[in-house]
């Protein structure tokens, strides 16, 4: 166990948690680290009802597949106002480190010694261009199994939102289900960066409006912005960084050249 850190969640991938890229879904993560948050919070006396997220940061560093064994371990790496826990998620049978996350909170001071922190260094994204177009990628409703212990939308139930409107902005450029079912591809995340405004409760209508970033020979970083359908304001942003992905070399391919054109479409200039 890493210095300063304390196991705060500990599971297995579940069959119905795997997506079509046949590994463990991004939301499921979440979950977990929300879970795992709460519980650090807990054991630190201090409320998790009374705190929010206001920014994450996580890294996608190796797979985890159907029937996989995992841990978590939380430390503190900044104290104060808006303090940050930072996680770490491994593989429990290798002993390999799967995924970093690095959560802001508000609400609630947390006092004590910061741990030393050697996750991946978080990077500065650029927002998307002033010219970027964007899609509308998902028109929904938050519901009950969206919220978390403390009846507003949780991590886990954001991330659910935020995926689907990923998979309508893929097949926008031409990277449809058929496209990626009969050339077994997919896309593979290894970066979000969340800034979150507001928390909805359940029976809000929401939409998501996405769009492109960047584009690489095998890699697309697109950006979603959850809105709040009614009074017309931002909830949160995501920049959602990933790989074209050759399912059965399970490693990144390069994009086809009809997806790239379309992608730079999005981009702007």
């Amino acid at each position: 166990m890493s210095v300063g850190f304390a196991e705060t969640f500990r599971g297995d991938v579940k069959a119905w948690e795997c997506d079509v890229v046949e590994h463990f879904t991004v939301a499921y993560y979440y979950e977990k680290f929300e879970a795992a948050g709460w519980r650090f919070l807990r054991d630190h006396k201090v409320d998790p009802a009374k705190v929010r997220t206001i920014d994450c940061f996580t890294r996608y560093l190796a797979e985890l597949r159907k029937g996989d064994l995992f841990h978590i371990e939380t430390g503190l790496i900044k104290t104060g106002l808006r303090p940050v826990i930072a996680h770490k998620l491994y593989n429990s049978e290798t002993g390999k480190l799967c995924t970093t996350m690095e959560q802001t909170l508000d609400g609630a001071a947390l006092t004590g010694s910061e741990v030393a922190w050697d996750g991946p260094a978080k990077e500065e994204r650029s927002p998307a261009a002033a010219s970027a177009k964007w899609v509308r990628a998902s028109m929904d409703v938050v519901r009950p199994s969206d919220l978390d212990w403390t009846g507003k939308l949780g991590l886990g139930g954001l991330i659910h939102q935020f995926s689907g409107s990923g998979f309508h902005a893929l097949a926008n450029i031409g990277m449809t289900p058929s496209y990626l079912r009969d050339n077994r591809r997919g896309f593979s995340t290894f970066e979000f960066q969340i800034e979150m405004d507001h928390w909805p409760d359940s029976g809000d209508l929401v939409h998501i409006d996405s769009t492109v970033a960047h584009v690489g020979s095998s890699s697309i970083r697109m950006v979603h912005r959850m809105m709040d359908t009614t009074n017309n304001t931002r909830l949160a942003e995501l920049s959602q960084f990933g790989v074209h992905l050759d399912l059965d070399a399970r490693k990144p391919t390069r994009l086809p050249e009809p997806i790239l054109e379309k992608a730079k479409e999005l981009l702007g200039s």
